[in-house]
């Protein structure tokens, strides 16, 4: 297992919650035993111990994580209208032409565990953050590689940008709580907090960054005026280093 400790340090008042998706039945870990909507399950994770879950601890989602496929009226776009989403079903339609979905059958369970609990190296951390912690955590995730941050969602299906595209797509994806429909209704999280999926294949390039770089630089502390005045000297070191032409460009610096 990677070793996860450096997210310790943010003090994160809703734990990281990591995410398996699996074919067969996972052993050492208890059967939720309610019905939740999938946008509702990593919270469930943050609040109790670990759990997984099958097509029937389901009320929404299944077709997101492929335990089914979506009906016709669904797939139609006839509930969009009904829930004041969409104006026309033709409108809701057509999100079922780019929402992400696993294919059918591909998985049987999902695991969820908060992260003090996680006994495995999860396919997805789905990370609970406010503004500053979501600041480092994004910084951190193209600190070495000038990776572009990803931020796709849509209205309905919320859920499935942050289970299914980071898992899929082996990128990670964000979004903001209150956006999603469903999740805004149910009441899953307060308005404003960060909601960060990071997939499996990244968790090891973003646990070193986050123990490699400065998690507050010195810019952040200077004040404006104070941070106009450092870039100013910075760019009278580069001057000497480098043509000023190099520096200063049409543009007027590196300001």
């Amino acid at each position: 297992m990677h070793d996860y400790s450096v997210f310790g340090r943010f003090d994160f008042e809703w734990s990281p919650v990591g995410v398996s998706f699996l074919l067969k039945e996972p052993q050492g870990v208890r059967q939720l035993e309610k019905q939740l909507a999938l946008c509702e399950m990593f919270r469930e994770a943050q609040a109790g111990p670990p759990f997984y879950v099958t097509a029937d601890n389901f009320q929404c989602g299944t077709q997101v994580v492929g335990l089914a496929d979506f009906p016709p009226v669904m797939y139609s776009g006839q509930l969009g209208p009904e829930f004041s989403m969409f104006k026309t079903p033709s409108a809701n339609r057509r999100v079922y032409d780019y929402v992400p979905v696993l294919p059918r059958d591909s998985v049987r369970y999902l695991v969820h565990a908060r992260l003090e609990e996680m006994t495995f190296d999860p396919d997805l951390l789905i990370l609970t953050a406010n503004a500053a912690q979501a600041e480092i955590i994004l910084r951190a995730s193209s600190y070495s590689d000038g990776r572009m941050w990803c931020a796709q969602g849509s209205s309905c299906l919320a859920c499935a940008w942050l289970y299914a595209f980071p898992y899929l797509r082996g990128e990670l994806n964000y979004t903001v709580s209150g956006l999603g429909f469903s999740m805004k209704a149910r009441q899953v999280m307060p308005d404003g907090l960060i909601l960060i999926a990071v997939p499996g294949e990244m968790l090891s390039q973003l646990i070193e960054n986050l123990n490699d770089m400065e998690w507050e630089p010195k810019w952040f502390k200077l004040g404006r005026e104070g941070f106009v005045q450092a870039v100013r000297e910075l760019e009278a070191r580069l001057s000497q280093e480098y043509p000023p032409e190099l520096v200063w460009g049409e543009g007027g610096g590196v300001r």
